[in-house]
């Protein structure tokens, strides 16, 4: 989440230098209308809201957010929805924008008659010095992001991480290499690596320069697989694991996936059952397959389930989330790269997606995220059944079946052009629909059943069932996360329950909640008596499954909402006042 909080130094140093340049009061406030930085009588108003919070309110700074839209006004006592409180005379207002997502505002506002005059003069030229500002805050907050990210990533990396400079001093490590080395950063951090691995030659080569090599390293308390990648003009990267880890890895990469089933599948609702046997239809021959379904309705595990039951099921399956890795990554991931095709490329270049994937299937989960520039490579790759790597010149003949999932309609992405209608009808030769746990009632009590013997025994607890009224709520909610919720709610309860069985105050808070007072459908204090707010309750319901429904399609930012609004048929205010009322 996108946040000017994060950076707020640096927003107040923007601020500090608007006014010394222009000799003008500077405002900045977030997405939520909280000032966060500012000049002059405005510094003792941080962290106050602007314009009371009310982001549906039709004032100024709200219908900015709203509506991306910059605001000139040079004469703000005539403008009726300008929220003024301090004698303002005239003010000049720009959005902060990252991509879609409006995250704030600067505010350059005039309290004399004579910052008035100089304003009314030179407003083209302030508006132009606001969006110079408001890009550099933006990329300021998206460069603290990223910084942030890395640093996280590098932090829990399942492998060891040691850096070290041309002179063989350590100057970098991660918490996995504290827990492997069984050393404190603070002690390694300054020390040259010999001190680690003494008369080892491995460490002591030339440091920055030659190819990325490998070797296991025997000490004195394990085994270790050390791979050591030079950082030309700074030292030695150095990433490391143990052996048996290694080996583990390295066997999971080569390990054809014949372990899942359509019996992993579970379930007997007539709705499964056709998804099952029209899944189970359509393994046999290599055409392309479009599952779509609702977030956590089990997309990948059918995409498995036909690899296993096809003739490619003793070649690899291949998983990529299109929309988890940045665009820039994601097409040296599946296209894989030659040597030198940018910078930080692998001497000897990689194979991407498309090519391990080669004599097996080739699962491209959430498609719709697929920016459009890798949607013209793809459909290219269909249709001629071959690839040509980053960097690369000469075309690679693959033999890849495709599977690719979504949960967003791509018919609404293609009217948007965000996604090419060329590609949608090569991906959905064979449509496939999972459907959504609420409309597979009976396959509920089957489904926590199962789940419960994996997490006791995942857990090491001997649950052996769950209360009649905790069953009661379970079976009457309506998941909206399907399985992969119902999963942790039962992971939830193992771990909450104290007796042999799940009770009611064992269950997540939310299905709790659903139960309280009673809706017909989940536990009531007095079952015997009848409730008068089950109308209500079932039409909370509804209008909640809807909004969010639509908001995990549109995004939640103020953007997202703003579509939301307009595919429900209902105003922006309206919407807000909902997400309020239901607490969402």
């Amino acid at each position: 989440m996108l946040s000017l909080s994060s950076i707020q130094n640096t927003v107040m140093q923007v601020a500090e230098a608007i006014t010394a340049a222009l000799d003008i009061e500077t405002e900045i406030v977030d997405d939520q209308l909280r000032i966060i930085g500012g000049t002059g009588r405005y510094v003792k108003k941080i962290g106050a809201m602007e314009e009371d919070g009310q982001l549906d309110a039709p004032f100024i700074y709200a219908s900015i957010l709203r509506t991306g839209r910059e605001y000139v006004c040079m004469d703000v006592r005539q403008d009726p929805n300008y929220n003024q409180k301090e004698g303002e005379y005239a003010e000049i207002s720009c959005p902060i924008q990252v991509e879609s997502q409006i995250i704030g505002i600067i505010g350059l506002i005039a309290f004399t008659p004579e910052q008035q005059s100089k304003m009314s003069a030179r407003s083209d030229t302030y508006l132009n010095f606001l969006r110079r500002m408001s890009e550099l805050i933006a990329s300021k907050l998206i460069e603290s992001q990223s910084n942030s990210k890395l640093a996280s990533m590098l932090e829990s990396m399942p492998e060891g991480l040691l850096a070290a400079d041309l002179e063989g001093r350590i100057f970098s490590c991660n918490f996995t290499c504290e827990m492997l080395l069984n050393r404190k950063r603070e002690e390694m951090v300054g020390m040259h690596i010999d001190r680690l691995f003494p008369k080892e030659e491995f460490f002591t080569q030339a440091h920055g320069v030659g190819q990325a090599r490998t070797k296991e390293i025997v000490t004195r308390d394990n085994r270790f697989f050390f791979t050591a990648v030079p950082i030309p003009g700074t030292g030695m990267m150095y990433l490391f694991q143990e052996m048996e880890e290694a080996a583990a890895r390295a066997s999971q990469l080569t390990h054809t996936d014949s372990g899942t089933t359509f019996e992993n599948i579970l379930g007997l609702s007539p709705t499964i059952l056709e998804a099952k046997r029209r899944a189970l239809q359509v393994a046999a021959t290599d055409s392309t397959v479009l599952i779509t379904g609702e977030s956590g309705t089990g997309k990948e595990l059918f995409a498995r389930a036909i690899h296993s039951a096809s003739p490619r099921c003793c070649g690899p399956f291949i998983s990529i989330n299109c929309g988890a890795i940045p665009d820039a990554l994601l097409e040296s991931e599946l296209f894989g790269y030659e040597k030198g095709a940018f910078t930080g490329a692998a001497t000897t270049g990689k194979p991407g997606k498309f090519e391990i994937a080669n004599k097996g299937t080739l699962f491209l989960d959430e498609i719709g995220d697929m920016p459009i520039h890798l949607q013209v490579k793809l459909l290219h790759v269909l249709q001629n059944k071959s690839i040509e790597r980053v960097g690369g010149v000469m075309p690679i003949k693959i033999d890849v079946r495709i599977i690719a999932a979504t949960n967003r309609r791509l018919e609404d992405l293609i009217e948007k052009g965000e996604f090419r209608e060329d590609l949608y009808f090569r991906l959905n030769v064979i449509p496939l629909v999972i459907p959504p746990l609420r409309e597979r009632g009976d396959d509920i009590r089957m489904l926590l059943s199962d789940t419960l013997v994996r997490f006791n025994r995942l857990l090491g607890k001997e649950v052996s069932g769950f209360h009649e009224q905790a069953l009661v709520l379970l079976t009457g909610y309506p998941w909206p996360g399907n399985v992969r919720e119902l999963e942790n709610a039962v992971e939830y309860g193992v771990n909450m329950a104290s007796g042999s069985e799940i009770m009611v105050q064992n269950l997540p808070p939310r299905i709790q909640n659903r139960g309280e007072g009673g809706d017909g459908r989940g536990y009531a204090e007095n079952p015997g008596k009848p409730n008068v707010h089950t109308l209500k309750r079932y039409t909370d319901d509804a209008h909640r499954a809807a909004i969010l429904a639509c908001l995990e399609n549109t995004g939640f930012s103020l953007e997202g909402k703003r579509k939301a609004a307009a595919l429900l048929g209902i105003s922006e205010s309206t919407l807000y006042r909902r997400l309020r009322e239901l607490g969402i």
